[in-house]
Formats: structure tokens, sequence, C-alpha cells
């Protein structure tokens, strides 16, 4: 097991992914890349996620769908109410873009193309900013560098 200084080191760099994640979701927002946009707003999120999952010494599966697991920081003592209380919305968050995510990386396949994203790009894009302030604040709460 790692140790706490440890993992809230991984999680500041997970952090720092997720962000990067979060300014390419931006830059492909405003080049009008709408399928771009919306991939790069699940993984911003994704990453986030797991970054306060690590931070918690939660170990999470290699999968993008990490709600569940999130759902359950609403039962552990050393969680905050301010972020128990936005749980719901951010598994909602996490499940709903892990779910668009596979169409935003390959609706190539079938038929889609960027233009399909055009209208809920910018709302992930929100959705996603939301999500990993949380997250971030969280973070920093927890002692960790971000």
């Amino acid at each position: 097991m790692v140790d706490r200084e440890s993992r809230l080191e991984i999680a500041g760099r997970a952090l720092a992914r997720a962000l990067r994640w979060l300014e390419g979701a931006r830059r492909a927002l405003e080049d009008g890349r709408w399928d771009d946009a919306v991939y790069s707003s699940q993984m911003a999120v994704e990453q986030s996620s797991k970054a306060v999952l690590l931070a918690l010494g939660i170990e999470y599966p290699r999968r993008h769908d990490v709600s569940d697991l999130f759902a359950e920081l609403g039962e552990r003592g050393d969680v905050p109410g301010w972020f128990r209380e936005r749980l719901g919305e951010m598994c909602r968050v996490i499940a709903e873009l892990a779910g668009v995510r596979g169409l935003a990386a390959y609706g190539y396949e079938e038929g889609l193309d960027a233009e399909y994203f055009r209208d809920y790009a910018p709302r992930a894009l929100e959705a996603a900013e939301a999500h990993v302030e949380l997250c971030r604040r969280l973070l920093r709460e927890l002692g960790a560098r971000v």
C-alpha cells in the first residue's frame, strides 16, 4: 500500500493531467472540433475523478465510468459534506460523459461526424469544468499540491 504522502503526490499529477485534457477540450471547442471537445471533456472528468480516488487510497478499475465507486464516497467520514452534497451530480456527469465517449472517438464508424456533437460539446465542457474544479478543491483540502 502506498503511503498517504505518495498518494497525494500521484493524485496531484493525475489532476494536472485532467487540467491538460480540459485545456484541450477548450481549444477543440474554439476550433469547432466538437467531437474532440466531448472526448477531452470526458477524459478530464475521468482523470480528476481518479485523482480523488487515488488521494483517498481507493483502487479503481481500468474503465472509464467510475461513477459507482464515486457514489460510495458519500459513506466515508473523510469526505467533507460540501463534496458529498455534490456527489449525485458528479456521478451523473461521470456516467453520462463515459457513455458518449465512444461515439465521440469512433462515431465515424456509425456515419457521425464532428457536427453531430455541435450542441452537446459546450455543455460537456461546462460540466467537465465544474467537475474538475470540485475535485481540485477536495484534493487541496486533503493536502495535495494542486
